[in-house]
């Protein structure tokens, strides 16, 4: 067994699913995947753990299947955190510079990025990701790099992401368990952006939404910043369910039903199609109309939709998505959603695929949605971040997270983080 320097890895850990994903760095600095393995997830209920056992079994299964299928063996691992406790708040913080020169340096917006993590905040929550939206100088608004500038007193908005402390505690026990090492936790959405965003969409204005087994998260970019996150508490299950329940099947005949012949407008569908469900334990044969299981699928994704609109109305950004809507996960995949997406919330809509990346090296077979999550994660590798290990004590977690930020900042808006 070998290890290199050059490998990054990654554990999805989904509702449906549970993906161990290795990538290697090239000569020219691209990602190329050299190894993907995947099972069904039992220990995981929208986005959060609720089985530790199930889960360590499932994680233990795909590590070791992906390590003997490339004969690399790996130690740390990027991991994604998501679920329906991940929640976004904006806060404002500022000082009076104070400094001799009388010009804003970057210890001064380190100072007021770090005062973020110090908010109120519920018992049982910690601040996962801080988010400069811009800078004010003196009452000049709008700035999004404020150092070097003169002023006397610097104001910074910031969208605050927050989760709950158990939810990553348990995520830390199941990948210890297996003998990794988190690199880092990083909320999923922001890997899914990584893998199917590009950059003139980010500034154009985009709204990414990642229909998963449990959840769909939604996310949303101007002006190059993350604007706002939020997670829905609906995904692909439910809507496997309400098949299920409407069409008097088994639950994995609703999911067989759904992935081969569901569409999400029921309008496109030929009245006259059926489907044979083969008898069970002594029932007779079922004929499922096409037009029923469609009607089903589309009432149950125009409530997803629904709330999609209301979270993107909420930013007051709903008139400047210019790149439109993005849809990515396996829930993407259902037949005719892009169309009814566009009709319900007025906004073009496109699939994401994670191929969008330049940095990123795929076979086709992986260049699918419902792998943008694990890919983003590798790719959220690929950048290099200072390390965080869950579990520090808080004044050493202070300091990592400073640091950590420190080097957001300096990527964010295109500066020299060498002596930071």
């Amino acid at each position: 067994m070998t290890s290199r320097n050059n490998i990054i890895a990654a554990i999805d850990i989904g509702t449906t699913k549970i993906v161990a994903i290795m990538g290697e760095i090239d000569s020219d600095g691209k990602l190329r995947i050299i190894g993907m393995e995947k099972t069904v997830s039992r220990g995981v209920k929208r986005g959060v753990i609720h089985s530790i056992e199930d889960t360590i079994v499932a994680i233990r299964e795909v590590v070791e299947r992906l390590v003997e299928k490339t004969n690399i063996d790996i130690s740390k691992v990027y991991v994604g955190i998501a679920g329906q406790h991940i929640r976004s708040i904006k806060n404002r913080q500022f000082k009076y510079i104070q400094n001799g020169i009388g010009e804003i340096t970057k210890l001064d917006v380190d100072e007021i990025l770090n005062e973020n993590y110090r908010i109120p905040i519920e018992v049982g929550e910690q601040v996962l990701h801080v988010i400069p939206q811009d800078f004010v100088v003196d009452k000049e608004a709008g700035i999004r790099n404020p150092v070097g500038m003169a002023g006397r007193r610097l104001d910074g908005n910031f969208n605050i992401i927050i989760g709950r402390t158990a939810s990553a505690r348990n995520i830390e026990k199941c990948v210890k368990e297996v003998g990794l090492e988190i690199e880092e936790l990083v909320l999923e959405p922001l890997a899914s952006s990584l893998a199917v965003l590009s950059e003139e969409e980010k500034e154009a204005g985009v709204v990414l939404v990642d229909i998963g087994g449990g959840t769909t998260d939604i996310t949303v970019y101007f002006d190059g910043i993350l604007r706002h996150t939020a997670v829905i508490p609906f995904g692909g299950d439910i809507v496997t369910r309400d098949i299920k329940e409407g069409c008097s099947v088994l639950i994995k005949q609703a999911e067989a039903l759904k992935i081969q012949f569901g569409e999400a407008v029921a309008d496109m569908v030929d009245e006259e199609k059926v489907v044979t469900i083969p008898s069970v334990g002594g029932w007779d044969p079922k004929e499922i109309s096409f037009k029923t299981l469609a009607q089903i699928i589309q009432c149950r994704m125009e409530e997803i939709l629904d709330s999609v609109k209301f979270q993107i109305e909420i930013t007051g950004l709903h008139d400047k998505i210019g790149a439109g809507i993005v849809l990515t996960g396996g829930g993407a995949l259902l037949t005719n959603l892009d169309v009814l997406t566009q009709k319900h919330t007025g906004i073009d809509v496109r699939i994401g695929y994670p191929g969008t990346s330049s940095k990123i090296i795929l076979d086709e077979a992986l260049n699918q949605p419902i792998y943008s999550t694990g890919i983003g994660l590798i790719l959220k590798g690929l950048s290099q971040p200072v390390k965080r290990t869950p579990g520090q004590n808080a004044e050493k977690n202070k300091t990592v997270q400073k640091k950590g930020f420190q080097k957001f900042f300096a990527a964010l808006f295109d500066m020299d983080d060498s002596k930071m």
